[in-house]
């Protein structure tokens, strides 16, 4: 998955909420269906004579926009599925996909990290547990956001304890850091 630096392990992954995914289908399955509506509306417009002639073009037309449909829905699930977000005892990396054939890696070192926040705006995200995660950081890069988490308050938990590890183990042991 990643390059782990000496002495460095996974703690914890975590993905974005499959409610984005689940609307994304949903979408994709009512826009499935909007061309029967008006194919409905087309076959009571156009004469029994001249209807045979539609059919194919009409089926032709629907099985062109089923396939791009389709494809819609399986770029974003390979966005949706493919976007992680590893937190190891030493830094948070976050993978984010652009698309099929475009990858973007960030890390943030633990001991960068100034604070971490989270957000859940609505009924649905409070009850689904989904939100976002802001990580706020002392390098050139000010934000880490960590857009539709699952579980946002674990996220920011957990990297919180292992930044109270890290400085508790550099007390201990100043020459380890």
């Amino acid at each position: 998955m990643i390059p782990l630096e000496q002495g460095e392990y996974i703690v914890a992954t975590f993905r974005k909420h499959w409610w984005k995914i689940f609307t994304w289908g949903l979408s994709m399955t009512v826009l499935a269906f909007i061309p029967i509506i008006f194919l409905f509306v087309f076959i009571y417009a156009i004469p029994q004579a001249s209807l045979e002639h539609w059919t194919y073009i009409l089926g032709l037309g629907y099985s062109v926009w089923l396939t791009v449909l389709w494809i819609m829905f399986f770029v974003e699930w390979t966005d949706f599925y493919l976007d992680v977000w590893v937190v190891t005892n030493k830094r948070v990396v976050d993978i984010d996909h652009e698309g099929l054939f475009s990858r973007e890696i960030s890390a943030v070192r633990l001991e960068d990290i100034e604070d971490t926040t989270t957000e859940s705006y609505g009924i649905l995200a409070t009850f689904l547990k989904f939100g976002n995660v802001f990580i706020q950081t002392a390098g050139s890069r000010n934000e880490f956001y960590l857009r539709e988490a699952n579980n946002p308050d674990k996220i920011r938990q957990t990297i919180s304890n292992l930044i109270d590890t890290a400085k508790k183990l550099n007390e201990h042991n100043p020459h380890n850091s």
